[in-house]
């Protein structure tokens, strides 16, 4: 199957009205970013300690039914397998991340699991259908999440050639690894620091993700349900 390039009709003429209608030019070539009358957006949390925004963090997780566990990164690898033997095993579904070496997992992943039978998949970007059948499989997924907000409890991870969509949706079970020093007070902050990488020349990715906890619906007569479309529980490892 072939598809074409769409054709664009009435479209200089459909952007001359509007500029008419703003009472300013068209404007063909860069854009001038607006300086702002107020930053209140920036303002928010930004006095607050370490220990402060980990602590609000930690209060807005009990909120959105997410447990937070603790740990350093030597114990990393024994939480991660005893919170995954309490909750019924495998298989596990990773992504494809360097920080799994660079916190001590590898050998967790490579070699105690399988040799215990838990069946570990890591996502492969070339192998779309068998990503999706194996996220769909999996009782649980590790992650590292790329930022953790302070304010809402969410964890915002980027999608990348290895971590695809279908990873952080349709497993039974979502463990995203927080790394200390990507909790930032809000979403100001973690967008701010993306486009900045983004105006040094990084390509952006197709999507980013923000999880907040399970998913929760209370469509229905105002009643709390968690886990109607996507993972059933989801656990913070703060490192």
């Amino acid at each position: 199957m072939t598809s074409s390039k769409g054709t664009i009709h009435q479209r200089e003429a459909f952007l001359d009205r509007i500029a008419s209608q703003l009472g300013r030019p068209r404007r063909t070539t860069g854009v001038t970013r607006p300086v702002w009358k107020h930053d209140v957006n920036l303002k928010a949390m930004q006095d607050y300690s370490a220990e402060q925004l980990l602590d609000a963090f930690k209060a807005q997780c009990r909120n959105i039914h997410t447990p937070v566990i603790e740990t350093s990164r030597e114990q990393l690898a024994d939480v991660v397998k005893k919170l995954v033997a309490e909750n019924g095993g495998g298989p596990v579904i990773t992504s494809r991340d360097p920080r799994f070496g660079e916190y001590g997992l590898t050998s967790l992943l490579t070699q105690e699991w399988p040799k215990e039978n838990v069946d570990v998949y890591e996502w492969n970007e070339t192998k779309r259908t068998e990503n999706i059948a194996r996220a769909d499989q999996a009782n649980f997924c590790l992650v590292f999440a790329d930022y953790a907000l302070a304010e809402s409890g969410t964890v915002v991870v980027r999608t990348s050639p290895g971590q695809g969509r279908s990873l952080h949706y349709l497993p039974a079970r979502y463990v995203a690894i927080i790394p200390h020093e990507t909790l930032v007070p809000r979403i100001t902050q973690a967008v701010r620091d993306m486009n900045a990488h983004v105006e040094n020349g990084e390509v952006p990715p197709s999507s980013i993700h923000f999880i907040s906890g399970p998913s929760n619906s209370a469509d229905i007569e105002m009643n709390l349900v968690v886990g109607v479309h996507g993972p059933l529980e989801v656990t913070y490892i703060l490192v």
